[in-house]
C-alpha cells in the first residue's frame, strides 16, 4: 500500500530549556489494503556548522486501514535538542532555532520540516 505524510501539528512553537515539545502528525493510506507505516522525526540545530545534518530523534509505527488517516503523536523530550556545545564542551541544550525534519525516510527530499525555537 501506500501513504501520505501530513502537515505536523507542534503543541508549541517556542518552548523553553528542559520542557517536551509534542508532535501530532497525520498519516494517511492512500492504497487499497491495510498497513503499517514508520514515522521518523529528525532534528538539526540551525546554523550548527560543526553537527550533524539531521539525527534520527524519534519514531513511531502505526498500522492505518484503507483509505484512513491516523494522527501520530510523538514526545519530544528535552534531551532532544542536546547537541555538543562547544563553549561548555560537553552536550547540551542551548537556546536558539531548531529544524524539525518528518516524514517515512530519511532522504532530506522526503521530508517534511517545520522549525521551533528554545528560549
Amino acid at each position: 500500500t501506500t501513504f501520505s505524510i501530513g502537515e505536523a501539528k507542534a503543541d508549541k512553537s517556542e518552548i523553553k530549556n528542559g520542557e517536551n515539545l509534542e508532535l501530532s502528525i497525520p498519516v494517511s493510506n492512500t492504497g487499497k489494503r491495510t498497513g503499517a507505516e514508520v514515522v521518523q522525526v529528525y532534528v538539526k540545530k540551525v546554523n550548527d556548522t560543526d553537527g550533524p545534518n539531521k539525527t534520527l530523534r524519534g519514531f513511531k509505527r502505526v498500522e492505518v486501514a484503507a483509505g484512513k488517516t491516523s494522527q501520530v503523536t510523538i514526545n519530544l523530550s528535552p534531551s532532544t535538542f542536546e547537541f555538543y556545545d562547544p563553549k561548555q564542551l560537553k552536550m547540551a541544550v542551548t537556546s536558539g532555532d531548531y529544524e524539525i525534519y518528518y516524514g517515512n525516510c530519511s532522504d532530506l527530499k522526503g521530508l517534511k520540516m517545520m522549525k521551533i525555537s528554545i528560549l
